[in-house]
């Protein structure tokens, strides 16, 4: 039996690169803010051959955790960045907690096989710092905007 590495999820990730460019790697998103979660329907018109399925956005203010220590002895975090991720085709949703702060202890995006529905999908959760916890099934998921900004989430201008 040959070893086969199991493929990095960013490399299933639509427009993965732009956050690559500027973290280097796949973030974590440990300790990240979720700044805004939209649900939409979607729009199903088969008599238009409209087919768009239920689409959840995340708007996330994520940062990279250095080593550095600054003056006051606090780790030194950059590449303050909000970044819009969009999941297509989703089911199965549960969203409890969501409040005025939606700290994050991580992100998760697994790829995974069924033997019924459609297959490849991706499974979601969300662990909560404090606020927001989630967990939901989708088909695609793209980075759709990345944005420099401050530390306190607000987009530079």
């Amino acid at each position: 039996m040959q070893y086969s590495p199991v493929a990095a999820i960013e490399t299933f990730i639509q427009g993965s690169e732009k956050l690559l460019q500027i973290f280097g790697d796949w973030p974590s998103f440990h300790d990240a803010e979720i700044i805004n979660l939209h649900l939409w329907r979607g729009n199903v018109d088969p008599g238009r051959n409209v087919y768009q399925f239920p689409v959840l956005t995340l708007d996330v203010h994520h940062w990279e955790l250095t080593r550095e220590v600054d003056a006051k002895g606090f780790l030194v975090l950059r590449h303050h960045t909000r970044t819009t991720l969009t999941f297509s085709d989703v089911q199965t949703v549960e969203l409890k907690g969501f409040n005025q702060q939606n700290a994050i202890l991580s992100l998760s995006i697994k790829r995974l096989e069924r033997a019924e529905m459609p297959s490849p999908y991706f499974s979601v959760e969300i662990q909560a710092a404090f606020g927001l916890e989630a967990s939901f099934t989708c088909l695609g998921v793209e980075v759709t905007t990345t944005t420099p900004c401050t530390s306190e989430g607000e987009p530079l201008p």
